[in-house]
């Protein structure tokens, strides 16, 4: 809707002007399909029409009130109401009918009445103009007493030259425009106020834009005066709100020599790293040419955080797109003491920002740990990236790290590739099979902990970065440092904290638990009815050596699920057709390396501190209760 807002010197006027715009719009005169919203105010002088903080895309004003708005140059803009020759004539035969060749002034703007002296002499009437150029109660007044003291007998103006010549004892008249010089002046604001109401719109767009930027923008003319700046150059810069600085040489404002020397330098486009007031910004500066003539400058500023900011919401949609961590402490199955220490340690360890090394035979855990970690750490909500060292080629495992920029290589993706540490940013990297990682991958990766930034193949600049890494092996790294096969140096890096994880021959009545949880997983998952062990088919599962430790136990649940159905208990002679062998394996606990099983002297302090319980032995000592049994019997056999 256009706002059209008529400043009024006298009542009359007002009423007759909102009377002109309802017939106009009554009789289908005001066109052009937009709507309007029409306003007429009082306001017979400047200082009181501004003081209206009027909201209008176009103010209709008449004589001096106009022509004092035009001269200030305000954002809205004004049509002049004026009074035509058909209106000024009126008043001019009125004057000679009424009071025929008595002496007249006419009080007025030079737009309003200029002139008047040659049309009042062919009329045949005496009639002297007296200019107003600020239009104040004040200048009026003095224009009036100058006009009775001049022997004017009548005089012509506005609502308050009548009023002061009317206490001088003078004749007035009231000079007013007519009806049809009112929708003269509606028609004109109405097409007027259309492109205002179009240029303010574009305007706040583009205000909106620019103070809603990301970057610091500020624009100089051609002297590198401030002519804008944006809320977020004023925040970056650390500038005093406002717009005191428009006009002023930016070298004052932002009082930096540095910045002063790159705006003085004729370079059409400047791309430097600067430092300002102890930080460090990205600057640039864009010169702006009209028919090869400087015509003015963009500056635009960037500080370090927002960089940071920016690469972490783009590292953010690939983390959303499946970094994630799935697992935590709760996902963890065991009750034995050698599992709640292990995870004791681990949410110990979650709670720094160190490396990790977590050991541990195949298939016991090892990235269910990290991910826990991960999870329980301050770092939780960012991503968490998981690699196998040994799965990826070596000519590849490099830019799978590090990423690699467009055309760095034969085969490169145009567009470049963000490495696994990049997309780990302020997240966890995790670092499986570490001792196979290549020697010099593993300086690359010293340098990537030691200095905290990495550089893409084919790159020369480096990106910063902050990663927890958590490495993972199933070999001993300190015997391959002393092989020379393992740098000795990012050995004593990743290997700040360690962890770890026992085999489940380890674990003492765990299998059963991790069994049973399996097969309902399984169970669950095929929408079959739930399928339980015997307490001798858990025996016969603690008996097992399971090489493949809790991968191998999952694959052979998910194959009992397969091949166990229609039936709700699974007992131990059923359980021994699908046991690796289809029976106990030839390895029974003989065969068991003897290391392995507790002494004489430690079973008896298990059984002593449990008061006779050969379960919370068994858990004690981290070996299965049919293992103690057995170590039991074979201690009487001895005797």
């Amino acid at each position: 809707m256009i706002r059209i807002v008529l400043l009024a010197p006298f009542e009359e006027l007002k009423e007759q002007a909102e009377e002109v715009f309802a017939e106009g719009m009554e009789t289908g005169r005001a066109g052009n399909g937009r709507e309007y919203d029409f306003c007429a105010v009082l306001a017979p002088t400047t200082a009181q029409a501004l003081s209206q903080n009027l909201d209008a895309d176009v103010i209709i004003a008449r004589g001096a009130l106009a022509f004092d708005l035009k001269r200030r140059g305000g954002p809205i803009p004004i049509v002049e109401l004026v009074i035509s020759g058909e209106d000024i004539l009126n008043v001019l035969y009125k004057l000679k009918e009424l009071y025929g060749a008595a002496p007249a002034g006419i009080i007025g703007s030079t737009n309003m009445i200029l002139g008047i002296e040659e049309t009042a002499q062919r009329i045949g009437v005496d009639v002297t103009p007296y200019y107003l150029e600020e239009n104040t109660d004040e200048e009026v007044y003095r224009a009036v007493v100058r006009a009775v003291e001049d022997g004017k007998k009548v005089i012509l103006g506005g609502m308050r030259g009548c009023i002061y010549a009317r206490n001088l004892d003078a004749q007035t008249m009231l000079l007013t425009s007519g009806r049809s010089s009112i929708w003269n002046a509606i028609t004109a604001a109405k097409q007027l106020g259309a492109a205002s109401r179009e240029a303010r719109e574009q305007n706040l767009l583009r205000t909106a834009m620019v103070d809603n930027a990301f970057e610091g923008l500020i624009a100089l003319d051609q002297n590198r005066n401030i002519s804008a700046m944006n809320r977020a150059a004023q925040r970056i810069l650390n500038i005093t709100p406002g717009d005191w600085f428009l006009g002023m040489p930016v070298r004052e404002v932002l009082r930096s020599p540095q910045i002063a020397r790159l705006v003085n330098r004729p370079n059409d486009y400047i791309d430097e790293i600067i430092e300002y007031h102890q930080t460090h910004l990205s600057f640039k500066k864009i010169t702006i040419n009209l028919r090869d003539e400087v015509i003015g400058y963009v500056l635009t500023f960037l500080n370090a955080n927002q960089i940071q900011e920016t690469e972490g919401k783009l590292r953010g949609k690939l983390y959303h797109k499946g970094h994630t961590a799935k697992y935590t402490f709760d996902s963890i199955i065991g009750e034995s003491t050698a599992i709640r220490e292990c995870i004791r340690r681990a949410d110990a360890f979650a709670q720094t920002n160190s490396n990790i090394v977590i050991f541990g035979e195949s298939g016991t855990g090892k990235e269910l740990f990290s991910q826990s970690i991960h999870n329980a750490s301050m770092r939780c909500g960012q991503p968490f990236v998981a690699i196998n060292c040994a799965a990826i080629p070596e000519s590849l495992l490099e830019s799978e790290l590090f990423g690699y920029v467009n055309g760095a290589f034969t085969g490169a993706s145009k567009e470049g590739k963000a490495g696994l540490f990049e997309i780990a940013h302020n997240g966890t990297i995790f670092l499986d099979e570490i001792s196979e990682m290549p020697l010099a991958l593993q300086s690359r990766l010293l340098r990537v902990i030691q200095e905290r930034e990495i550089m893409r193949i084919g790159h020369d600049k480096v990106i910063p970065i902050d990663v927890r890494i958590i490495a993972a092996s199933n070999r001993n790294l300190y015997e391959q440092v002393r092989k020379g096969e393992f740098r000795e140096d990012l050995y004593y890096r990743l290997n700040v904290l360690d962890l770890t994880l026992p085999p489940l021959r380890e674990r003492g009545g765990d299998i059963a638990l991790l069994a049973q949880a399996f097969l309902d997983e399984f169970q669950i998952g095929q929408g079959k009815p739930k399928i339980c062990f015997s307490e001798e088919a858990k025996g016969l599962l603690e008996q097992q050596i399971w090489q493949g430790n809790i991968r191998e136990l999952r694959n052979f649940c998910e194959r009992l699920s397969v091949l166990c159905g229609g039936i709700d208990l699974i007992d131990a002679r059923a359980l021994k057709r699908f046991l690796p062998g289809g029976a106990l394996p030839a390895q029974s606990e003989e065969g068991m390396r003897e290391e392995l099983l507790p002494g004489r002297e430690k079973i008896c302090a298990a059984l002593k501190a449990a008061n006779g319980n050969k379960t919370a032995a068994a858990q004690m000592l981290g070996i299965s209760r049919v293992t103690l049994w057995r170590q039991l019997k074979k201690m009487e056999q001895e005797n």
